[in-house]
């Protein structure tokens, strides 16, 4: 499907950002217009989920919350509710956003995503990070192989709302990317897309 061939080359350039823990606005309004165009017509009843879903983490990868959450608010799946809660996160609503991850639930992709994040946390110097509350959740992180989006969610509220220390922002907007690469590739190999977007 040419969809998925467009999408894949749109994908691919956005998630090479690493969006901010808390943007202000969106990157690239073209983008968000490219997005939007991209049509879900001829999908079946059970790629139609994941397709829209690739469409709402590319609006993330865009910085475009609100393009993002009026597509995420619409899904009822775990991919839906993990894409509203980082949506959530990302514009500074740190109680609601854990709620949705709540409701997300533990995902299939889980195991792996932990793993990504471990080996990078593992691969890091922590004591470099000069907030002592930020160091021990990463270092948590670090210690455990599934993905912990609350632990997450709370190193990012702690950041933006009272450390603003310039080692575990790196840090966080990294693991935010793995997160958001994740969740984008699960999603598109499920509505249909061949061989993943970073394989």
């Amino acid at each position: 499907m040419a969809w998925k061939e467009h999408f894949k080359t749109l994908a691919q350039r956005l998630a090479a950002h690493e969006p901010s823990l808390y943007p202000a606005e969106e990157l690239d309004e073209l983008d968000d217009i490219r997005i939007g165009k991209l049509s879900v017509e001829g999908f079946s009843e059970g790629e139609k989920p994941f397709a829209l879903a690739v469409k709402s983490a590319l609006h993330l990868f865009n910085e475009s919350l609100d393009a993002s959450h009026e597509l995420s608010q619409e899904l009822h799946t775990p991919e839906g509710s993990l894409l509203h809660g980082i949506m959530h996160r990302m514009e500074g609503d740190y109680p609601n956003a854990q709620y949705w991850l709540r409701l997300a639930g533990r995902h299939p992709f889980s195991e792996a995503l932990g793993s990504r994040m471990q080996a990078y946390l593992q691969e890091q110097d922590l004591t470099r990070v000069g907030s002592p509350a930020l160091r021990k959740k990463l270092e948590a992180m670090a210690s455990q192989r599934a993905y912990d989006p609350f632990t997450l969610t709370e190193a990012v509220e702690q950041q933006v709302t009272r450390s603003r220390d310039e080692g575990a922002e790196a840090h966080l907007k990294h693991l935010q990317w793995l997160e958001l690469r994740g969740l984008l590739d699960y999603c598109y190999v499920r509505s249909g897309g061949e061989g993943g977007l970073f394989a």
